[in-house]
């Protein structure tokens, strides 16, 4: 009997994440936000860190770097991936904000001053420029350490 009660107990330690908590996992985050960006039928998006260390766990930048400013679907297209995931959006137009449990994702696609990455991603993932063209996927968990964005 104490076996079987042992067994029963141990059983449990691995079991899967429930749904709500799956939605708030970080990979799970990032994959949606990935799918999505890479549905703008504009390249292969790139997941960089945050320059604080400590938020990383809890932020998802990604960035998709593109000759010419997006095509002006690629927002619809990215709200149709995230919605279809689950995600909420507030805001229309080229930038928009998404949310789903405790994260919220902000998204652009145009052309933005260099300045806008600075407080986004470490010194070493930063595109080369003036200007950044293409998309900025920027998630973050509620209750993220300070410095993160």
């Amino acid at each position: 009997m104490a076996a079987a009660l042992a067994a029963l107990a141990l059983a449990g330690c691995g079991a899967a994440q429930a749904p709500s908590e799956a939605a708030d996992d970080h990979a799970t985050v990032r994959a949606d936000i990935v799918t999505a960006v890479e549905a703008t039928g504009s390249g292969h998006p790139q997941v960089v860190p945050v320059p604080e260390p400590a938020a990383r766990p809890c932020t998802v930048v990604v960035l998709l770097a593109t000759r010419e400013a997006p095509r002006s679907d690629a927002a619809a297209r990215i709200a149709a991936v995230l919605t279809a995931r689950g995600w909420r959006q507030q805001g229309d137009g080229d930038e928009r904000v998404y949310t789903r449990a405790r994260w919220r994702l902000d998204v652009g696609a145009g052309t933005w001053p260099y300045a806008r990455l600075l407080d986004l991603v470490a010194d070493e993932q930063r595109p080369e420029g003036d200007t950044f063209t293409g998309v900025i996927a920027s998630a973050r968990r509620a209750g993220c350490p300070a410095g993160a964005s």
